[in-house]
């Protein structure tokens, strides 16, 4: 028999130990640990139409409203028209149109949105807006055009013209833009410079005015490489909406590649100040094929990525027809980019140009889905329903 003493001694170390002592994570089941973000993508009802048109985009409004923007072409003229939906995706209505200019004399494409931080409910549309000949089809003008909207994007203005250069090369292509999180709200703006045939990089320029304005241009991917980096967008790379930790997706390729694309990122941690660890993403299953054209969200804390191939067709690519080959799919990653699979093909042969838009919390679409857009031949722009499992 122990004395009393002795007992209560050891009960109080043993009470002591066990709530003061670090909890070995290592020794739990795995199941039990921290749960990990849904990672396999699977599509969700019937796709949505949007419009006759391609190149879709869209952004969520901060009631909750989704605004969609394409490229329609209409009585000889390219024509960038928004849609509006305001249950989630389910249905998009006709909105307004933002400009148009007779398709022998301009190339007006590519078109992303983009509402201001508050307290301004103003809507930013970037978009190409290039001159051409009429007679030859010779590019005379290269431009990036910024227009806004105060009324939810029904009715545009012209805003400013960040980059400007003179035909028939060295053009300026695709813009992104996002605002910063680290309290400043100045706005980026991201584009595809041409340097010739072989070589592109993407460029950003800052503005700290809402658009009105803008810094000289400094170059994020492809600098140094003759390389054909393009189509660039941006996600954080974890569930806080205020990190400075991004990737940016792009389409590239070199004579390395034989002209073939593949999809590549490279990584920021200040925010977008600065870009380093250059990697592919993905590369086409199919020997001379490509896969480009991506983008990429965060979907409640899983990287999500789109992109077109023709890998299912066995062609090489660029080409005329690459349009009419390529299928659009997407892949996941669960850690930060470091790793990706999950492939879903969304859109079969004959779809192109996908986009994307993460539903979050804002009317009841849940952090697990989200709207894949896509041009569907003959069937115009549409949008299918994601969920992540």
């Amino acid at each position: 028999m122990f004395p009393p003493i002795f007992v209560w001694l050891f009960i109080a170390t043993w009470i002591t130990t066990i709530f003061a002592s670090p909890i070995d994570r290592s020794l739990a089941p795995k199941n039990l640990l921290l749960p990990r973000a849904p990672t396999r993508p699977t599509l969700t009802g019937a796709p949505v139409p949007i419009g006759a048109g391609t190149y879709p985009r869209a952004t969520r409004l901060r009631d909750g409203t989704i605004v969609a923007v394409y490229t329609a072409f209409q009585s000889g003229s390219n024509i960038l028209l928004t849609a509006r939906s305001t249950n989630n995706g389910a249905t998009f209505t006709p909105l307004g149109e933002i400009t148009r200019g007779a398709s022998n004399a301009n190339d007006i494409d590519n078109a992303y949105l983009l509402q201001l931080p508050t307290p301004s409910t103003r809507i930013l549309c970037a978009f190409r807006n290039h001159s051409k000949d009429p007679v030859t089809g010779t590019y005379t003008f290269f431009r990036i055009t910024i227009t806004a909207s105060d009324d939810g994007g029904k009715t545009w203005r012209y805003l400013s013209q960040p980059a400007s250069d003179p035909g028939p090369v060295t053009g300026n292509w695709e813009p992104y833009l996002r605002t910063t999180s680290d309290g400043t709200n100045a706005l980026q703006l991201y584009y595809s410079r041409e340097n010739n045939a072989q070589d592109q990089d993407t460029l950003q320029r800052t503005s700290h005015d809402g658009g009105l304005s803008w810094s000289p241009a400094t170059c994020i991917s492809g600098c140094g490489l003759t390389a054909r980096d393009g189509m660039t967008s941006i996600a954080t790379i974890n569930t806080n909406t205020n990190s400075k930790s991004l990737i940016l997706v792009y389409e590239t390729s070199s004579a390395a590649t034989a002209g073939l694309f593949s999809v590549g990122a490279v990584f920021s941690a200040d925010d977008g100040r600065t870009w380093s660890g250059r990697c592919t993403i993905y590369t086409a299953s199919s020997p001379h094929t490509s896969a480009g054209a991506p983008q990429v969200i965060n979907v409640g804390g899983t990287l999500v990525v789109s992109f077109m191939t023709n890998e299912d067709q066995r062609l090489q690519a660029p080409a005329g027809a690459y349009t009419e080959t390529t299928a659009v799919k997407v892949v996941t990653s669960g850690d930060g980019g470091k790793t990706w699979g999950n492939k879903v093909t969304v859109g079969e042969r004959q779809s192109s140009w996908p986009g994307l838009l993460d539903l979050g919390p804002a009317g009841g679409g849940g952090g697990a889905r989200f709207l894949y857009l896509l041009e569907r031949g003959g069937l115009g722009v549409r949008s299918q329903l994601m969920t992540l499992m």
